[in-house]
């Protein structure tokens, strides 16, 4: 047969350790029930463990969330360093007949911040964008607009003849137009 625990009060543990199984209890008896010993040695330090480390979990929690917010700021603008090079620049790359187009979306850069290096096979172009917010270092909810430097290097589909590239800069986009090397021919005559 299984045996079944019985819960007791404070007051009825102390009448049977003096023999006093026949006394009346009185309303101190009605008090919360408490556990033998024999369970409360056994659940009360694991529910007290337990409910300690739910609380310590809470709070460290609560710490990271409030870290996180306090810091969001400064995080946005480190992780846009990191991001602030090809994926800033959009660019369209064009084959024509006669000549490669490149076109690159620049919005509130200078044309004296952009710097384009161009070699048989690649252009690089590079531009500043300067952070010309009126609220230096105010806290910002969000800070999506890029700044600094950003460079994209991209291969040209085709050798080109650098010295008669031209760019032109209008309203944030930047055209570049860069004719196409022509294919040479030379025949060889035997011997």
């Amino acid at each position: 047969m299984e045996e079944k625990k019985v819960i007791k009060t404070k007051k009825e543990l102390e009448m049977e350790k003096a023999g006093e199984k026949d006394v009346k209890v009185g309303k101190e008896a009605e008090e919360a029930p408490l556990e033998t010993e024999e369970t409360t040695t056994e659940k009360a330090p694991v529910e007290k463990r337990l409910e300690k480390g739910r609380m310590t979990a809470q709070k460290i929690f609560e710490d990271m969330i409030s870290t996180f917010r306090d810091k969001q700021g400064d995080f946005e603008k480190a992780m846009s360093e990191y991001t602030a090079s090809s994926a800033k620049l959009t660019m369209d790359v064009i084959e024509t007949e006669n000549d490669i187009v490149v076109i690159a979306d620049l919005p509130g850069v200078k044309k004296e911040d952009i710097v384009i290096d161009l070699t048989e096979d690649s252009l690089e172009i590079m531009a500043i964008f300067e952070d010309e917010s009126e609220f230096k270092g105010e806290n910002f909810f969000k800070k999506e607009r890029r700044y600094g430097e950003s460079k994209r290097t991209i291969s040209l589909p085709k050798m080109v003849k650098i010295e008669e590239a031209r760019a032109k800069f209008d309203n944030g986009v930047l055209t570049v137009t860069i004719p196409k090397e022509e294919k040479k021919r030379h025949t060889l005559s035997v011997e």
